[in-house]
């Protein structure tokens, strides 16, 4: 009989069994792991020990304006590398390479001997150094060439803050650049070959590429013709005003687009910022004292809240006591009896002032921040700026007079252009913005960028009767520079003191217009900002120009028929005079006679470079207005040669300087002859600046 086994031996032996059982589990599991899970992860360690790469920068993506013509685009430049282990000799090469290059010996001799397995030699090499590398090539074991992504600029300083630059490494460092630098800079690859330990390559070793994914384009909402236009604009007032600085802003205010945003002066991103500063938009980042182009937010905030109708009437006497402080209105004598309307036309002080103490405080700041004026506005480009105003709970009715009018607080541009687009529009306050659409290399279309709308903020009805009171201002008012004929244009002056230092500088402005046509459906809002013009300084006589003569370009270029009657003074009647200067012979003689005067031509020549009586005046109408008849326009932007006036008539001192471009302001005997010019004969200058001469 056989003996059965005993407990204890069956227990023991169970126990050993399920300790193999449970190892071979383990070593299974331990497989799964290492073969399974962990395998990604421990081939990417096993490569990355003999794997050397070699960075493969991508394409960045295109930025195109929104008719897809290029303003950045991408392209490829070489780069030396070095691998130190294999270098042979550093001494002899890093001679060599400081020959090439034009580099100090030493710095390049340390790069050839780290202990690292990639070093960068130099970037973006220039053809010549390109030619000289590979022609030393035997003579530079070690030293390779790979191409690298960078960024131009085809036109130059072209919408410059707007699109910002692009650093070393490609990456984006202002304007749309920063703003959509991660869909814009793609998914960088890699050149990757098998090193031994000894820092040299294998001989048949692995090599793989990983290739570059070229970022997807931005398409935007600039138009390029626009944008020339409104740049040209800019350039104009900056020189003809001599201002320290001009912003212009055209926004389309059904989408809250950005069809142009001009910034002078102006710099080129290929060539980076030379000067401090020099990148910023100023239209973005600075908040301005408004001055009288605040007023239309505060008369649609009186309409919509009921403070005010169109019936109410005002008296101006020129001045208003408030807190028993007295504050003036612009015109000292007074604007006597008046309606609402004729409170926005004249742009009176005293009736605005009335306008925000009837709102209220809490109901001023909420309308405040109902449009936005202080900011953000939201507009996808960075550093945008913030507006300043008296802390609500500390408000004083002279705080709030005064704020109606458009002084004690302040606004970025791109806010109130976007605050008055909201009344253009019938009401909705739109989120203004550049980028249009995101579009992959495929051609899909990655994200919509277009039109947000943050909230109705007056009823259609308010915002008719607003572009209605604006529209006077230009036809009657302080906006009269800025008519186009043929078309309704409702505008808005400005012209605020600079504060400097935390003081109102006396003196000291910035004159701005704010404008939109045609009326009804208006499809562009201006703005225009010019920062301390000297001479004249009122926003209707500097600024309001620039809208009225840019808003003519913008409307013949989108073909937008007329559809305002020429007005109808009768013979003798006062008749506004008009801007004719720069126009060809044909739109000259159509708007003098739209205003009702004879143009007389004299000379030859494709522009009108002079008229007989200085636009803004009045004169009878039908009278005669002699144009003068040149081969370039009056003010335009080629340097040109300062001619020698000195022994010449102060008579025939002008002539030349008027035939070459140059303005003359003369000291002295105006009879007499030029005795002193202030510049040297051939020294070079921009045309359309005054030289100051001296005739005795």
């Amino acid at each position: 009989m056989q003996q059965r086994p005993s407990y204890s031996m069956t227990r023991r032996t169970l126990l050993v069994l399920g300790a193999v059982g449970l190892f071979d589990l383990w070593l299974v599991a331990r497989m799964v792991m290492l073969q399974g899970v962990w395998s990604p992860r421990l081939r990417q360690l096993a490569e990355d020990a003999h794997l050397r790469g070699v960075p493969l920068a991508p394409l960045r993506g295109d930025i195109l304006d929104q008719h897809g013509r290029l303003l950045a685009g991408s392209e490829n430049l070489y780069s030396a590398y070095a691998v130190p282990g294999q270098v042979v000799h550093p001494e002899e090469e890093a001679q060599l390479l400081a020959t090439v290059l034009q580099q100090p010996v030493e710095g390049l001799r340390r790069r050839l001997t780290r202990r690292l397995g990639f070093v960068w030699v130099h970037r973006r090499l220039s053809a010549t150094e390109v030619g000289a590398i590979r022609a030393q090539a035997g003579a530079l074991p070690g030293v390779h060439l790979v191409p690298e992504a960078t960024r131009y600029y085809p036109e130059g300083e072209f919408a410059g803050q707007v699109l910002g630059f692009t650093g070393i490494d490609n990456q984006g460092l202002a304007g749309l650049e920063w703003t959509y630098n991660r869909p814009l800079e793609g998914k960088r690859g890699w050149i990757l070959r098998e090193y031994a330990a000894t820092g040299r390559p294998i001989p048949g070793g692995a090599t793989r590429i990983d290739a570059p994914t070229r970022g997807d384009a931005l398409w935007t909402t600039l138009d390029e013709n626009i944008q020339w236009m409104a740049e040209h604009a800019a350039d104009e007032a900056l020189i003809q005003h001599g201002a320290k600085r001009v912003m212009v802003i055209v926004l389309d205010p059904n989408t809250g687009g950005v069809i142009a945003l001009a910034n002078r002066p102006g710099y080129n991103p290929s060539r980076r910022p030379q000067e401090p500063r020099q990148d910023r938009d100023y239209a973005v980042s600075d908040a301005i004292p408004p001055g009288s182009i605040f007023k239309p937010v505060t008369l649609a905030s009186a309409l919509q809240s009921g403070a005010a109708r169109p019936s109410s009437g005002y008296y101006c006497p020129g001045y208003k006591l408030v807190l028993g402080r007295r504050v003036n209105c612009w015109r000292r004598g007074g604007h006597g009896a008046e309606s609402l309307a004729d409170v926005v036309k004249n742009s009176c002080n005293v009736g605005f002032m009335e306008l925000g103490l009837s709102i209220g405080t809490d109901r001023f700041y909420r309308y405040l921040r109902q449009f936005q004026v202080l900011g953000p506005s939201g507009i996808d480009l960075p550093g945008e700026g913030r507006g300043i105003a008296p802390a609500q709970r500390r408000t004083t009715a002279l705080d709030l007079a005064v704020m109606a009018f458009g002084q004690t607080l302040t606004s970025t541009p791109i806010a109130l252009a976007n605050a008055v687009a909201a009344l253009a529009n019938g009401g909705e306050l739109l989120r203004p913005h550049v980028g249009a659409r995101l579009v992959a290399p495929d051609g899909r279309t990655v994200r919509d960028l277009s039109r947000h709308v943050v909230r109705r903020v007056v009823s259609p009805e308010v915002a008719r009767l607003v572009q209605q009171m604006m529209v006077r201002v230009v036809a009657e008012g302080t906006g009269k520079n800025a008519q186009v004929p043929g078309y309704h244009v409702a505008g808005k002056t400005g012209t605020a003191q600079k504060v400097v230092g935390g003081r109102v500088e006396k003196d000291v402005y910035i004159s701005s217009f704010v404008g939109f046509a045609p009326v009804p459906s208006p499809r562009a809002v201006i703005l225009c900002s010019i920062d301390e013009p000297q001479g004249a300084y009122y926003g209707g006589q500097v600024a309001a120009p620039v809208v009225g003569r840019l808003l003519r370009q913008i409307l013949a270029y989108w073909k937008v028929p007329a559809t305002a009657p020429a007005p109808r003074a009768k013979v003798g009647q006062a008749a506004f005079v008009p801007n004719l200067v720069n126009l060809t012979p044909d739109d000259a003689r159509h708007d003098a006679e739209w205003f009702g005067f004879r143009p007389a031509f004299r000379g030859s020549g494709p522009t009108v470079v002079d008229q007989s009586v200085e636009y803004g005046g009045y004169r009878p109408a039908g009278s005669a207005l002699a144009l003068t008849l040149g081969s370039r326009p009056r003010i335009y932007l080629d340097w040109v040669a300062v001619p020698a006036v000195v022994g010449l008539s102060v008579a025939q001192a002008r002539h030349v300087a008027f035939d070459i471009g140059i303005n003359l302001h003369v000291e002295g005997n105006l009879d007499g002859r030029v005795q002193w010019q202030q510049w040297p004969a051939n020294h070079e200058v921009r045309a359309g600046v005054t030289m100051p001469v001296v005739a005795g």
